[in-house]
């Protein structure tokens, strides 16, 4: 009962938000897409987690053609996992509700500065466009397609 309160809840609060649910398995979308709205969104998730203690506050989101189709947020410490990083969280997700591992008409959004070496490697490999970061939904950097350093 609790449970179903909450995420009633959770709904409308989306909805005020000027998000919305498409289908029962889908991610929320942001009414007017964009990348301050998927930032926004990856900052949301980033708060969520963090106060969930899943993990360190980053967020993230794969976009593909205006439509978010992976979100992920810090699980490390849930998961017990030091490469549950957002980033990585989310490409896994957007692969597996794609069903390929070439995202390479997609952008990802993170939370928090430039994604770590590690996340950006992940982004390298699976083809992402262009990988946007930011702190806030106003304020964001688009630092292009993903450079992989040295390994």
């Amino acid at each position: 009962m609790l449970r179903r309160r909450f995420l009633a809840g959770l709904a409308s609060a989306s909805a005020a938000l000027g998000w919305r649910r498409v289908g029962a398995d889908d991610p929320w979308q942001p009414r007017t897409p964009g990348d301050a709205a998927f930032l926004a969104r990856a900052i949301d998730l980033a708060r969520t987690g963090s106060e969930r203690g899943d993990g360190t506050p980053y967020g993230a989101v794969v976009v593909r053609r205006g439509r978010i189709v992976g979100e992920g947020w810090n699980r490390a410490h849930a998961k017990n996992d030091p490469t549950a990083h957002a980033e990585i969280e989310a490409i896994q997700d957007a692969a597996r509700r794609l069903g390929r591992r070439d995202l390479s008409d997609c952008v990802l959004y993170a939370s928090g500065g430039r994604p770590c070496p590690m996340c950006e490697g992940g982004a390298y490999f699976a083809n992402i466009g262009r990988v946007v970061h930011g702190h806030s939904a106003d304020a964001f950097i688009d630092a292009g397609p993903p450079r992989l350093g040295r390994c």
